[in-house]
């Protein structure tokens, strides 16, 4: 029946169960398929795109990549994320599997060409309706619109095409980055060598916590607890920063909550490299609660000498210093 081996050679054995009305496509003798492949394009597939007149190809332009990108959690250091500098890390990722190259199938013997749909990856129902015929297109889901079956799988990939590796990746770390910031690596993802497209591989930075030391913006902060007669006289005390520990002066006369800087010690700026913040030091002094005679007399005789009435000294042996 030549009209039926025509149907079958268009669209495989859905064709010959497809009501077509004597052979006609459409109401105007319009081919489905060509008329969707002048819409969205052909495609090469597995058996090449000399496919002969009428056949379905598909593809798509625009290629999502999103399921090849890679998410990992780095736990950075307080001073590394400050500072900046260079970690190496292991990902696992996917790749097309060397032994198939892709294909999913022990040897090219173990392909064949889907009878369902003769290679198109997609199969096509029709019905006459008071309008003309109207043909459906759909992915074939004995072939999951690959176009082939796979009689026998490769061993190395279990058939999927892909394998599992691990891959070691250096990363920059710029200074001042913050915590919840992502780095992206284009094309540090999984690799589909097939389609030659890779996924890009995100960093999600975790910043740690250091006792002491807290960001504000490029600035740093931290408290420094000095006595009452420090504060009164000046002195020079060691504080710790990211850099190590610096000597900080504290002049005379230094009140409480007053801050002192020492300038650029702070976070870099990761758009501007050259540019520092500062590290703040808020300045708390220590009052004493209990003192000496001796050091209860000096306190008397300093308030004597500056005039001042109504200095509280209670018995149980708190001062306070002005």
């Amino acid at each position: 029946d030549k009209e039926k081996r025509s149907l079958y050679d268009r669209f495989g054995e859905t064709g010959l169960h497809a009501d077509y009305g004597g052979g006609d496509f459409g109401a105007h003798g319009v081919d489905p398929y060509e008329l969707f492949n002048a819409f969205f394009g052909s495609s090469n597939k597995f058996f090449g795109d000399s496919m002969g007149p009428g056949r379905f190809h598909y593809s798509s332009n625009v290629k999502d990549n999103r399921a090849l990108d890679i998410r990992y959690d780095l736990l950075l250091p307080f001073e590394e994320s400050i500072l900046g500098g260079k970690r190496e890390i292991s990902i696992s990722r996917h790749e097309t599997c060397g032994a198939c190259h892709g294909s999913g199938a022990k040897s090219s013997n173990s392909i064949t060409e889907c009878t369902q749909c003769r290679g198109q990856g997609r199969s096509m129902k029709s019905q006459r309706t008071p309008f003309g015929i109207v043909s459906q297109i759909s992915s074939c889901l004995n072939c999951d619109g690959s176009g082939k079956i796979i009689t026998e799988h490769c061993p190395s990939c279990d058939g999927s095409g892909k394998v599992q590796v691990e891959r070691s990746i250096q990363v920059d770390i710029p200074g001042g980055i913050e915590d919840g910031s992502a780095i992206r690596i284009t094309g540090g993802g999984s690799v589909d060598k097939q389609r030659g497209v890779s996924g890009d591989l995100y960093i999600f930075v975790c910043v740690e916590e250091k006792q002491g030391i807290h960001r504000e913006g490029l600035d740093l902060c931290s408290d420094v607890t000095i006595d009452c007669t420090d504060a009164i006289l000046g002195t020079t005390v060691k504080v710790e920063t990211i850099e190590g520990l610096r000597d900080l002066y504290i002049p005379p006369g230094t009140q409480p909550g007053e801050k002192l800087k020492i300038v650029q010690l702070g976070a870099r700026d990761i758009k501007r490299p050259n540019h520092r913040g500062d590290h703040n030091f808020v300045i708390k002094v220590k009052i004493p609660k209990n003192i000496s005679d001796q050091a209860r007399s000096l306190v008397e005789d300093l308030a004597a000498l500056k005039g001042t009435r109504g200095i509280s000294v209670p018995g149980d042996g708190t001062s306070y210093c002005s």
